[in-house]
């Protein structure tokens, strides 16, 4: 068994484990660490890192982060919020634009945890039920998906970067 100097470094802060906190807030914390995970797992890649995969119907790095950008906008504005908008972008959920640089990643992930935590700063409870017919579910559920979304996909990410360049840390 390897011991304490092979655990990978923490890039990213965690919420403060020592700190009391409410469940909406100990969920947003751990939601920004992920978040945050998933874009470190991004810096210094070029356009041909961005779009590798370490195996033919594995993703890329950037793919998965487009994919969890979707998945909030899909799970917390269309599903919760009830937001109208044109559906078409949910055949492309794992498809990395051509052209999109990291930069551009970065920017439609920050943009749409934008719009999905604005979402959540209007959510007085975890018990509100979803304003779309769509998909009736909870916040509760909703937000408990996200993490362990996020989280799964950034363990692919921890393997892929290492795979890709023997990147480790989170």
């Amino acid at each position: 068994m390897a011991g304490p100097e092979a655990r990978p470094e923490l890039r990213v802060p965690r919420p403060d484990e020592s700190a009391p906190a409410d469940e909406m807030t100990m969920a947003r914390g751990w939601l920004t660490h992920l978040r945050e995970s998933a874009i470190s797992k991004l810096e210094g890649l070029d356009a041909e890192q961005l779009r590798w995969r370490p195996a033919p119907t594995a993703n890329s790095l950037g793919a998965i982060v487009v994919h969890l950008g979707y998945a909030e906008r899909l799970w917390l504005r269309v599903f919760f919020a009830g937001e109208e908008m044109d559906l078409s972008w949910r055949e492309h959920m794992f498809e990395l634009p051509a052209g999109w640089s990291t930069a551009d990643v970065v920017a439609f992930y920050r943009a749409e945890t934008a719009a999905a935590d604005a979402v959540l700063d209007r959510a007085t409870s975890f018990d509100l039920r979803s304003a779309s017919e769509r998909r009736p579910s909870t916040l509760r559920w909703i937000v408990v998906h996200l993490l362990e979304e996020t989280a799964r996909h950034c363990g692919h990410m921890d393997v892929t970067r290492e795979l890709l360049d023997g990147r480790t840390g989170r």
